[in-house]
């Protein structure tokens, strides 16, 4: 129908003409809304029926790759996060407690370092990085991590050795918890079994990793480096904190990994995988996001040192990141050509969580 034959209905008031062609239109509509409700119940059910992926529907977990793969080929890492002025800073509120739950005495820390290229050669060299041994109880008597003693981890009370504190007919008395933990690393060769909500971690270690194992006096020859930029959560609410410390590429040129061979040409790993000392919280992140200029490993905040709460002695700042990716209490880093498990990942959110 011509624009005039339209326009000539429409002014004589036609009455059966009109009828017949809004008749036509509400047809036409219906059909085409009952096709479009019918598509969108088919691909709800085909989301809701999909195999799941760390307690998220593949069909959603796609879509969140997708995002991520659109970010990579957009920003490549190569964007900046603001920065504000020190006026504007205010102290981080405490959220994300898990691998925090024992007090961890800051003296027997140590920085292990997994993947490195030719480890035998630095003096931080250990042949099995998962052998090191924690110290958990009341705080010690080293109030600052920046300046501790780190020659040796220190002794139990008494200076007994724990390893042989207890022992049942000259053999060492282990409790049920002791035992089965003995049992689970002689199943599955890995040290730490994470007892958080999302179970032990794909990525652990094996038991007799190589590796290094560094002091936080080893960090603090690095560069310093201080931001103020704005932590966002994924809950929805973000704040604007001040944060010193170390860059992750420094410490990666400090100490790099061992390239991957492809094609005849090296290049590095695609991933850094990061846990703390328990093993309980984990998080992995391409090789891109580590490179980033913003990306830094926390040992102070507002010139303090960090406290225990936020993760002392080290943890990790990257405000290209949502909140749950920046780990706190940092235990391990490895290198890694495998993309890494991640705790939250494991439990339905995105990998990749950037901004």
């Amino acid at each position: 129908m011509s624009e005039q034959e339209h326009e000539r209905i429409i002014t004589t008031g036609d009455a059966a003409t009109i009828r017949r062609l809004s008749a036509k239109h509400t047809r036409r509509s219906f059909l085409v809304g009952g096709a479009v409700a019918a598509a969108g119940y088919g691909v709800s059910q085909w989301i809701a029926n999909s195999i799941p992926v760390g307690e998220l529907q593949s069909g959603l977990r796609h879509v969140l790759d997708f995002d991520a793969s659109v970010n990579r080929a957009v920003f490549g890492f190569r964007e900046l996060a603001p920065t504000y002025s020190m006026r504007r800073a205010r102290p981080l509120r405490l959220n994300g407690v898990i691998g925090l739950d024992q007090p961890l005495q800051l003296s027997s820390w140590r920085l292990q370092v997994a993947g490195v290229a030719n480890p035998q050669a630095s003096p931080h060299y250990a042949p099995d990085i998962t052998a090191w041994e924690y110290q958990y109880g009341e705080a010690d008597a080293q109030a600052s991590p920046l300046a501790p003693d780190f020659k040796s981890a220190p002794a139990p009370a008494g200076g007994t050795d724990l390893k042989s504190a207890s022992k049942v007919n000259g053999l060492p008395h282990l409790s049920l918890a002791e035992r089965f933990d003995q049992m689970t690393q002689a199943i599955t060769h890995k040290r730490y079994q994470g007892t958080a909500e999302a179970g032990a971690s794909a990525s652990a270690l094996d038991i007799g990793t190589p590796g290094l194992l560094l002091s936080m006096d080893d960090l603090l020859k690095l560069p310093r480096t201080e931001l103020i930029t704005e932590f966002k959560c994924i809950e929805g609410w973000s704040e604007i904190t001040q944060w010193s410390g170390v860059r992750l590429r420094d410490l990666i040129a400090a100490y790099p990994p061992a390239p991957v061979i492809e094609n005849g040409r090296a290049r590095l790993p695609r991933y850094v995988y990061m846990e703390t000392p328990n093993g309980d919280y984990y998080c992995g992140y391409d090789m891109g996001a580590a490179m980033h200029p913003q990306s830094l490993l926390v040992t102070e905040t507002f010139g303090q040192p960090l406290a225990p709460e936020h993760g002392a002695p080290l943890r990790l700042h990257m405000p290209i990141k949502y909140g749950y990716k920046q780990i706190k209490r940092i235990g391990l880093i490895a290198y890694t050509d495998t993309r890494p498990d991640d705790f939250w990942t494991k439990l339905g959110y995105d990998w990749f969580a950037g901004l």
